[in-house]
């Protein structure tokens, strides 16, 4: 991989560097798999390497940890997204063993392992959890890039949102509410999304909550999914899993 010129601005590369940082970020300290896997490190790609290692390790032992390099396009040179990319890499996590003998690292005394075409492969059919599920209108409907700010000069600097997340709750097996604050009203606002399809397959359509809600909400069009039902943390639920 050649090196991208530093001093013309946030190159390709980049970005999808701060795109995958964003998506493991919460795996520092919540396992990746259950009871085991979290992140120690993301490193960039070097001009020899063939793609950005993932180091992972047990959260107790640094000699518990290891690399898996894998690649930040898919076989189209597209960006993958996150429900799948997450999927795939805890698709490699699980095969390991099989992904062939390791490599050293240049700087870092961790074994590396080429996961690049067990991570692609992967990719077609990620085996979805409803907690993959639930965590995607989190990311789709929250701040782009952490918790909304504590300082009122800080949130005048960036602009009023057309919303904000203010929490959510897994109501069942295959249905999640999302409580949001329309900022044009104040209204706080119920909306049901799905977790798993008519067929029982864990559904990843709320990714794209971000997209549809709004388009809603600004048409005035989100009247026609209000719900007769009582939830005394908002002042109507709507129900968006005819949207799934």
């Amino acid at each position: 991989m050649t090196e991208d010129d530093p001093t013309a601005g946030p190159t390709p590369r980049d970005v999808l560097l701060e795109s995958l940082l964003g998506r493991l970020r919460e795996f520092v300290a919540s396992p990746l798999t259950p009871g085991s896997q979290v992140l120690r490190g993301l490193l960039p790609p070097t001009e020899g390497d063939r793609g950005a290692r993932v180091v992972l390790w047990d959260g107790q032992d640094l000699g518990s940890a290891y690399a898996l390099e894998i690649p930040l396009l898919d076989d189209d040179g597209e960006e993958i997204p996150h429900d799948h990319f997450i999927a795939a890499l805890r698709g490699c996590i699980a095969q390991r063993d099989a992904l062939g003998p390791p490599s050293p690292d240049e700087v870092f005394p961790v074994p590396v392992l080429d996961a690049r075409r067990h991570f692609l492969d992967a990719l077609d059919a990620p085996p979805l959890t409803v907690a993959d599920a639930l965590h995607l209108p989190l990311l789709s409907l929250g701040p782009a890039n952490g918790p909304a700010p504590l300082s009122e000069d800080v949130e005048e600097e960036a602009g009023e949102a057309e919303w904000r997340l203010l929490g959510f709750m897994l109501i069942d097996e295959r249905h999640a509410r999302y409580y949001v604050r329309w900022a044009e009203t104040g209204d706080v606002w119920g909306l049901d999304f799905c977790m798993r399809d008519e067929a029982g397959k864990v559904d990843a359509h709320g990714g794209t909550a971000n997209m549809i809600f709004p388009a809603l909400a600004s048409s005035h069009d989100l009247e026609r999914f209000q719900r007769p039902i009582f939830d005394s943390r908002c002042q109507a639920v709507y129900d968006l899993t005819t949207w799934c």
